[in-house]
């Protein structure tokens, strides 16, 4: 099947959809996973994949200052703002 055919489903009863197993792999979404659904007008709903807090704690791994740095900026900006 093409990349961009498209898989039509149907929604049940009480609004549930099953989205098909090779859209899921597609789309990266996995059995647990979050998602984030949006009305984007008649007929068009956009959905995606909400990463873990555990995938962006690594995304960000090392990029971030640590908190003993922050501490530190935050103080010295508290004594600034006192000495007005």
């Amino acid at each position: 099947m093409p990349e961009n055919e498209m898989t039509i489903v149907k929604v049940g009863r009480r609004g549930t959809l099953v989205i098909p197993a090779r859209e899921r792999r597609r789309a990266g979404i996995e059995e647990g996973d979050h998602v984030d659904v949006v009305s984007e007008g008649p007929g068009i709903i956009i959905m995606r994949r909400i990463p873990s807090l555990k995938e962006i704690q690594e995304r960000f791994k090392g990029r971030l200052p640590q908190w003993s740095d922050l501490e530190g900026l935050a103080d010295q900006l508290l004594n600034e703002e006192l000495r007005i």
